[in-house]
C-alpha cells in the first residue's frame, strides 16, 4: 500500500534540477511513490529522466506551453494517502524525509489530521531561520486558522504533506472558480486548514528561498498575461484574497459540520487578516494602462471599511474587472453573487 507520493514538478533543466529529482526519488521505497511531471521542453533531460531506475517511480512529459499539465496532472496519477508537493529548486533534508513515512503511517487512520507539518527553513538576504506555524495542530478551527494567520510570510505550510482527498477536494473547489489569482495558494492552505488539523515534526523538512523577489514579480506578471487578467487587479491582490476565502468559508461545501456562528467567526478572521495586508502592502501593477483606476479603486474600498457588506464589496470589484473585461466581470459577478444568495434574495 502506497502511503505517501512525492509529487516534483519541474520546468528547469540545468544540472540543479536533474539533482533534485535524483533527491526525490531516492526516497522512493515500498510505501513511497515519486511522480515527476517534466514541463521543461528538454529531450537531453527527457532521456536523462527515462534512464533512472527505481521502484515506485513515474514520470510524465509536457510542454511548457500546456497550462493544463501543471502538477495536478501528476497528482491524478497518485496512489498516496499523502502527497507532498515539491518543485525542482527545493531542498528537502534527508533525516525528515526518511522519517516522513513513518509518521504518515501512524496518522494515517486519524481522519481529523489532514497533514503533516514540520519546520521550514527559511532564508532571507539577512540570513536565515527555522520556522514553524503556531496551532495548526490545534483541534479548533478558529486557532488553527488564527496561528497560520497570526505570521505574515511565505506561504511554507504548501511544502506539508497533505491527505490526497483533501488535496483534491480543496482543488476542486478553487477550480469552480471563474477567474484564479496567484494568492491561490493562500486560500488552499486556508481550505487545509478549515478540513482538518496538522500532526507535527519536529525535524527540519525544507528550504524556503524568499530572495528572489524579481522571479516572482516575473511568475506574477507572467501568470495575469497567460489567464488575460489586466494585471492592474494584482492591486487588489490582499482584498480579492481576504473577499474569495471568507465567501468560501461562510458558503463553500466544507468537510466537517460547523455552526454557522463558527463559519462567521473564521470568515471574519481571514478578511480582517488580508484586509490588514491589502492596508498595509500596496502591490504594482505590472505597467498597465489601468493602473490609476486601480488605485482609485484601492483608495475607495480602503476609506469603505467596515461599511461595505460583501454584495457592495463584489459590485465594486466587478466594476473594477469591467473596465478590461465585461465577460470577466459578468462571470465573476454570476459566479460569487450566486455562491453569496443574492440571486435567491432578490438583490442581483
Amino acid at each position: 500500500m502506497i502511503r505517501l507520493s512525492i509529487v516534483v514538478s519541474s520546468n528547469d533543466h540545468d544540472i540543479t534540477s536533474c539533482s533534485r529529482i535524483l533527491q526525490a526519488c531516492s526516497f522512493a521505497g515500498p510505501r513511497v511513490e515519486v511522480l515527476v511531471q517534466d514541463r521543461s521542453g528538454s529531450a537531453a533531460k527527457a532521456e536523462f529522466l527515462r534512464n533512472i531506475k527505481q521502484d515506485n517511480f513515474n514520470l510524465t512529459t509536457a510542454r511548457p506551453d500546456d497550462a493544463r499539465n501543471d502538477w495536478t496532472e501528476a497528482l491524478t496519477k497518485a496512489q498516496g494517502d499523502f502527497v507532498l508537493v515539491v518543485a525542482d529548486d527545493d531542498v528537502l533534508f534527508d533525516r525528515a524525509m526518511t522519517m516522513l513515512p513513518g509518521v504518515v503511517e501512524s496518522v494515517a487512520a486519524d481522519s481529523s489530521i489532514i497533514g503533516v507539518a514540520a519546520p521550514s527553513l527559511i532564508e532571507t538576504a539577512q540570513g536565515a531561520e527555522a520556522f514553524a506555524y503556531p496551532n495548526i495542530d490545534a483541534d479548533d478551527p478558529l486557532v488553527r486558522l488564527s496561528g497560520y494567520l497570526s505570521v505574515d510570510r511565505s506561504n511554507v505550510l504548501l511544502f506539508s504533506p497533505v491527505r490526497r482527498t483533501t488535496i483534491v477536494w480543496a482543488l476542486d473547489i478553487l477550480r469552480e472558480r471563474p477567474l484564479a489569482f496567484p494568492f491561490d495558494d493562500q486560500l488552499s492552505s486556508m481550505l487545509y486548514l478549515v478540513a482538518g488539523k496538522f500532526a507535527r515534526m519536529t525535524r527540519l523538512m525544507h528550504v524556503h528561498d524568499t530572495g528572489r523577489t524579481d522571479a516572482t514579480r516575473s511568475a506574477e506578471a507572467a501568470f495575469y498575461e497567460r489567464s488575460h487578467i489586466d494585471p492592474a487587479i494584482n492591486k487588489l491582490h490582499w482584498f480579492l484574497c481576504g473577499f474569495e476565502g471568507a465567501t468560501l468559508i461562510r458558503h463553500a461545501d466544507l468537510p466537517s459540520l460547523y455552526s454557522p456562528q463558527q463559519r462567521q467567526a473564521m470568515a471574519d478572521m481571514w478578511f480582517s487578516a488580508m484586509f490588514a495586508r491589502f492596508k498595509s502592502q500596496p502591490r504594482e501593477a505590472f505597467g498597465s494602462p489601468l493602473t490609476d483606476e486601480a488605485d482609485k479603486t484601492c483608495a475607495h474600498l480602503r476609506d469603505a471599511a467596515g461599511r461595505l457588506s460583501f454584495a457592495d464589496m463584489l459590485a465594486d470589484i466587478c466594476q473594477f474587472i469591467a473596465l478590461s473585461s465585461q465577460d470577466n466581470a459578468l462571470k465573476y459577478f454570476a459566479f460569487w453573487s450566486a455562491m453569496l444568495g443574492l440571486r435567491q434574495a432578490g438583490a442581483a
